[in-house]
């Protein structure tokens, strides 16, 4: 599944590993962001993009939308006007929209049980260890553990923060047009003290530029096969919207503590399911 001779994740007493594990982390400090070309054998991508396709070929799936805040706060004021109209709000009360299919892990180790064997590799978890510097543990979530995002015409994920400190993310199918990952790193400071919140992407790099050089609109190009690891809590992003084709990546769910579950709310929120 994974291309050890570019990432010897497997070799964690090698110098290569050492040198791997470096560069990473320094990506990761200076701008949060760490991605990993080609992490994935091409094979195993066609094999897991089909197996997800024809899951939601068969119905599978929850098609999750929200308005949101960017920080993803309940305080975001209700509001009957489109996202253009309320471009002169604050960040904290403009309403955004965001919608994509969802495919909890429940569904997917029936079809696509590679990503099981990825998600419990003791090797791949000492990696993402190493270069998050956490002690970090699988998920113990059925549904959550891991789970495939599918954008399709239309969809995207609007700006926002992260609430968890760091996401971890697979690259399945980039979209044709649109889909665009696209951050502004540890930019929360000056998105806090935005009197309003710029929606077009052309005024939103203008008035990044305009809070200081040091802070860019960064729009890292992501093929299918790629790992990245990113922590959104502190920068602004957002995947663009889908113009043409379908976009699929795949999140992979660690966290600080042991024996982590989703509460219902999330459940029913992201998956459109809820535990008894």
């Amino acid at each position: 599944m994974i291309n050890y001779s570019e990432y010897p994740i497997d070799a964690a007493s090698t110098s290569e590993y050492a040198a791997m594990i470096k560069i990473c982390k320094e990506q990761l400090r200076v701008q949060g962001f760490v991605s990993l070309k080609n992490f994935l054998d091409s094979r195993c991508v066609s094999s897991l993009v089909s197996s997800i396709l024809d899951l939601e070929q068969l119905g599978v799936g929850f098609y999750s939308t929200e308005r949101h805040n960017v920080f993803l706060e309940d305080n975001a004021k209700e509001s009957s006007s489109t996202d253009q109209d309320a471009k002169s709000l604050h960040p904290r009360h403009i309403q955004l929209k965001s919608s994509k299919l969802l495919i909890n892990a429940n569904d997917l180790v029936r079809k696509a049980p590679e990503l099981d064997i990825l998600f419990q590799s003791t090797a791949f978890l000492h990696f993402i260890r190493d270069v998050l510097q956490l002690n970090l543990y699988p998920s113990s979530d059925e549904y959550g553990k891991y789970y495939a995002n599918i954008f399709n015409k239309g969809d995207g994920l609007n700006f926002h923060f992260d609430r968890s400190e760091f996401s971890i993310s697979l690259i399945l199918q980039p979209a044709d047009d649109g889909g665009r990952f696209q951050f502004v790193p540890n930019s929360r400071e000056i998105v806090e003290g935005w009197s309003e919140m710029p929606l077009n992407t052309k005024d939103l790099r203008s008035a990044i530029a305009a809070s200081s050089s040091k802070y860019t609109l960064e729009e890292p190009d992501l093929a299918a096969g790629d790992l990245y690891l990113f922590r959104g809590q502190n920068s602004l992003h957002r995947v663009s919207e889908i113009t043409k084709g379908t976009r699929i990546n795949v999140i992979l769910t660690f966290n600080t503590e042991p024996d982590v579950m989703l509460n219902n709310y999330t459940l029913q929120k992201f998956f459109g399911v809820t535990r008894s």
